[in-house]
């Protein structure tokens, strides 16, 4: 993952265009990444599944298509082994694959916690 290259996603508000789950596009409302603690004390394999550091770049999304519900609950660790792959689409040309954690179903849309696993060219 280009750290620096995140480091200064991290500046700019409201950038990211959309997000690819499943195929499926979904626009984004609302934006912001930032690069923060997780709470661990030690970088760690949590159950075998997945690895965190410390400090893990974030994403946090709204999204007012509520036709997402369908895709949400196949893209989570919890009810799934595994996270399903979901793309971040920033000015068209960078893809940033992430780790959907949490969602919040509100009447104005979805709000979406991503954790940042990796950084492609598109």
């Amino acid at each position: 993952m280009n750290k620096e290259f995140l480091l200064g996603l991290v500046k700019e508000k409201n950038i990211i265009q959309s997000v690819i789950i499943q195929d499926k596009t979904f626009a984004v409302d609302n934006s912001e990444i930032t690069y923060s603690d997780v709470p661990v004390n030690r970088p760690t394999t949590r159950g075998g599944v997945y690895h965190t550091d410390t400090m893990a770049f974030k994403a946090r999304t709204t999204i007012s298509d509520h036709s997402i519900s369908a895709v949400l609950s196949k893209a989570m660790l919890g009810p799934n082994q595994e996270f399903a792959q979901i793309e971040v689409v920033i000015n068209n040309t960078i893809r940033i694959f992430a780790n959907l954690t949490n969602y919040v179903q509100k009447s104005t849309g979805y709000d979406l916690s991503l954790i940042l696993v990796d950084t492609l060219p598109k």
